[in-house]
């Protein structure tokens, strides 16, 4: 809270001044405490113009207008009136006469403007209180005048009810908060004003009770925050006067509000009469049931509201009840009575009876209770029940009412004990519980009731002969004749359940064979664009049956993306010619999977031809597709086997047709001699001719046998320590003479100190002897052919035939390592052979564990790599299991 200058009862402080130089000449004992209070700093002499400044404080500065009396005066007044921003207000005073002195009077009025402030402000709040039409116009007004008074944003009212502190206004209407309520507790318990955290609490007094306390929070602190503190604090006695008055008055007028809303609402009449017999008190229920308004019977005798045959009699109840002990006679307990209304008119009526003393006075109220819509509701209600049971047994579905708490039946009408299959008469005794299969008696049946009722639901019960049948059973709980029980209601619905029964089986059967059969259904209505799927056409495309809210847009997610323009184009065209589609398309399952399916549907249109629903199957044909597939590619492979097959036979037509000729030719010759006695030497020479067809022959059937034994799996290795150099040595020397022969350049690039191999040597001279041959085959004169071996990093051999032949077409490369198979190119021409060798050469490698990799361009040459495994290297093991050697 901002601090201000102490509010104190001092004269006015003088200050004389000489005009000459403004030096201060005089001051009173007032000025110089002035001066403290306003720090000067000590050694600074006081100006006027500065004690002026210091007591205005930066507040607002008003000039009092003044009127000379008499203009000859040579004397000046100025009065202005300072309002400082602690709230703090003076009066100053400059009186200057030409020549002479000048003084200033700084006068402190701020009690007095304070003691006014609080008269007017508290005159203001309780005028406005006492004004107020209700209580919470007074708390209203108090509120707003006092926020509008100290311009602040936030403040409530707590008023104490039963020993509890509670708001009962705030402005606005979340200013209440924990805090507050806090503070406000402990100013009703100290009676102190509080401030604490930028909030107040001002405990409002009556003749030292607390009736209420403000509280109020400061968004932002003011100079003149205390002042207004100040003058609520001085006025927290005449607003907790006011505030009292107001709470008494609204209790007061509550109470009387109360009872005379009571007395208004009473369901019964009301009436009051004094020891005279004389009328006092006359409800509005009294004036509807006797006919009388109140202004006709008050002060009447009561006799006017009997009939004549009982006014004697009563009078003598009366005084007999006067004088007993008892307080009260209530309904019930008092014999049915008769009153008489202004129209002569009687009606039978009950009464409660009660005396009391008022001022030395007995006074008795009684309350009386008109019978006559009782008695003709009774009688109504018996016709009903007359009516309701001829209904009841004209009803077609079954009826029947049992005890709540045993079961037992205690009426039932001919529908039920046709239904049941027992005379009616012969249910008596029966429990509900006897015809019901689920042991669903009536009992249970009120219990499950919520609201009293079970809602219909269809459970199997039991005729007198065992039969079962279906029944729609419905129930309520009532009371009858003082007794509750529960009306079952019966229809036989068993016809409805086996349909019901037949139809579910339908539909299991349905889905069943959807199941085996891979074939789903679906139906699309166009219009809102919605897809129902059945559980097989979920299961189709790897969903949860039912897991989400399936749409054609959601559909074509799961469509293959090759095959979301066919599908989307089969059915547009089905849209818009009516018809149907049929079309075999790809979907992709969540998990990746990619099915293929057969989907067809048919279009149905509404009475003007235009499509609005579309019912379709999906049949998986990822099986079909797959055995068409294998099929196709069975046949494929009998086709390649059939053409090499043919191939073979030209081939071996021509392959031992050419040695055969040779042999079968110079054999002819040496047996009929035609070149002369067997002695002459060109017979030897055909001998040779003969010897050499025969070991080609021989070598081709080998070749033969070897690639059927290894087809067979009957091919085995003849495992040694091989050493390549000299098995390249050894090859090379073979093919030689054929090289020089085809005028080629034949070498070899061994890399020094090689490991040994571990493998069939005969098989590996054979792979290099096929290679070098066909190198040599393939490659015109004036080429070369290279022999290389080397070992790589990981300790594996590497074994290559490198030419500049005429090489292979890139289509053909993965071709001619079948068998039997022999490529042609423009730029060879036919060679002999049955194109086993690069088929056996491949053959013979994988039985070492190896690979074969060939790399050639058409027209540039041809090189054969062959790589035994690391484990084949002597240094990377010395045993070579037998396993891996296969």
């Amino acid at each position: 809270m901002v601090h201000r200058l102490p509010v104190v009862d001092r004269s006015p402080a003088v200050f004389v001044f000489d005009p000459a130089n403004g030096q201060l000449v005089s001051q009173n004992a007032s000025a110089g405490e002035l001066l403290r209070t306003l720090n000067w700093p000590e050694g600074d002499a006081p100006t006027l113009s500065g004690i002026e400044k210091r007591v205005a404080g930066g507040g607002k500065v008003l000039t009092i207008p003044q009127r000379r009396e008499n203009p000859e005066e040579q004397s000046f007044e100025l009065k202005r009136r300072c309002r400082r921003p602690d709230g703090s207000e003076f009066i100053l005073t400059r009186i200057w006469t030409p020549g002479s002195s000048t003084t200033l009077i700084a006068a402190d009025i701020t009690r007095q403007v304070q003691e006014e402030r609080q008269l007017r402000f508290a005159q203001a709040v309780i005028d406005r209180v006492m004004r107020s039409r209700s209580l919470q116009d007074a708390l209203d007004a108090v509120l707003r005048l006092i926020l509008l008074y100290a311009g602040w944003q936030n403040g409530s009212i707590w008023l104490p009810k039963e020993g509890e502190l509670l708001m009962r206004l705030a402005r606005p209407a979340t200013a209440k908060s924990e805090e507050t309520a806090a503070l406000a507790a402990e100013a009703w318990q100290t009676g102190e004003l509080l401030y604490r955290n930028r909030m107040t609490a001002i405990p409002l007094k009556a003749h030292d009770e607390i009736v209420g306390v403000l509280c109020f929070n400061f968004t932002k602190e003011k100079p003149r925050d205390q002042l207004t503190l100040d003058v609520l604090d001085s006025a927290s006695e005449q607003l907790g006067m006011a505030l009292k008055c107001r709470v008494s008055g609204e209790e007061m007028r509550n109470a009387n509000h109360q009872l005379d809303e009571l007395l208004a609402a009473a369901g019964d009449a009301i009436v009051s009469m004094g020891s005279d017999h004389r009328i006092r008190l006359f409800n509005r229920q009294a004036e509807a049931i006797f006919g009388y308004s109140a202004s006709e019977v008050m002060g009447r005798d009561l006799s006017i509201l009997l009939p004549e045959s009982v006014q004697a009699g009563h009078r003598a109840k009366v005084t007999r009840f006067a004088r007993s002990e008892a307080a009260t006679q209530l309904m019930g307990g008092r014999p049915e009575i008769m009153g008489r209304r202004k129209d002569g008119s009687e009606f039978p009526a009950e009464a409660s009876i009660s005396k009391m003393v008022i001022e030395g006075e007995i006074v008795f109220t009684a309350v009386v209770r008109d019978l006559t819509s009782l008695r003709q509701a009774e009688e109504a209600l018996r016709s009903r029940e007359r009516q309701m049971r001829m209904m009841v047994e004209a009803m077609p579905y079954g009826l029947a009412i049992a005890r709540q708490s045993t079961g037992e039946l205690v009426f039932c009408n001919s529908a039920f004990a046709s239904l049941v299959g027992i005379d009616a008469d012969a249910l008596g005794g029966c429990h509900f519980s006897d015809f019901m299969s689920g042991g669903l008696d009536a009992g249970a049946m009120a219990v499950r009731a919520v609201d009293g009722r079970v809602a219909g639901f269809e459970a199997p019960m039991k005729t007198a002969d065992g039969h079962e049948l279906w029944c729609m059973v419905s129930a309520v709980a009532m009371t009858m004749g003082g007794d509750d029980v529960t009306m079952i209601g019966c229809y036989d619905v068993t016809d409805r359940h086996l349909a019901i029964t037949a139809l579910h089986q339908s539909a299991y059967n349905l889905a069943e064979a959807e199941r085996i059969a891979h074939l789903g259904h679906w139906i699309w209505q166009i219009e809102p664009n919605s897809l129902q799927w059945s559980d097989e056409t979920y299961r189709l495309f790897g969903l949860e049956p039912q897991c989400i809210e399936m749409t054609y847009p959601i559909f074509l997610e799961h469509v293959h993306p090759d095959d979301r323009d066919l599908v989307e184009e089969a059915v547009a065209n089905a849209i818009k010619d009516g018809g149907g589609y049929k079309v075999e398309h790809r979907i992709v399952l969540p998990d990746g999977t990619v099915k293929f399916v057969l989907e067809q549907a048919e279009i149905e249109c509404d009475g003007r031809g235009r499509p609005f629903r579309m019912r379709g199957t999906v049949f998986d044909t990822t099986a079909i597709n797959r055995a068409t597939e294998e099929l196709q590619a069975a046949r494929n492979r009998a086709e390649c086997a059939n053409r090499a097959k043919s191939q073979f036979l030209a081939n071996m037509s021509h392959e031992l047709r050419t040695p055969l000729n040779a042999i079968i030719g110079f054999s002819e010759l040496m047996a009929g001699e035609l070149l002369g006695p067997m002695t002459d030497k060109q017979y030897k020479s055909y001998a040779q001719d003969i010897n050499d067809s025969g070991h080609h022959l021989l070598a081709i059937v080998n070749d033969i046998l070897d690639l059927s034994r290894i087809e067979a799996g009957a091919a085995g290795l003849d495992e040694t320590e091989i050493e390549i150099a000299e098995v390249c040595a050894n090859c090379i020397k073979t093919v030689q003479g054929r090289a020089d022969f085809a005028g080629l350049t034949l070498r070899q690039v061994i890399q020094p100190a090689l490991p040994l191999l571990h493998g069939d040597k005969r098989l590996v001279t054979q792979i290099l002897l096929n290679l070098l041959s066909n190198a040599i085959k393939f490659t015109p004169a004036g080429g070369s052919v290279v022999l290389r071996a080397e070992q790589e990093g990981d300790g594996a051999i590497r074994l290559s035939v490198e030419d500049t032949g005429i090489g292979i077409a890139h289509e053909n490369l993965v071709r001619v390592t079948e068998p039997f198979m022999q490529v042609e190119s423009h730029l060879s021409r036919s060679y002999e052979g049955v194109g086993l060798g690069l088929a056996l050469t491949k053959q013979f490698v994988e039985l070492h564990g190896g690979e074969l990799q060939i790399e050639s361009e058409e027209g540039r040459g041809t090189c054969v790599d062959i790589r035994f495994p690391p484990a084949r290297s002597s240094r990377s093991q010395v045993n070579m299991p037998a396993a891996a050697a296969r």
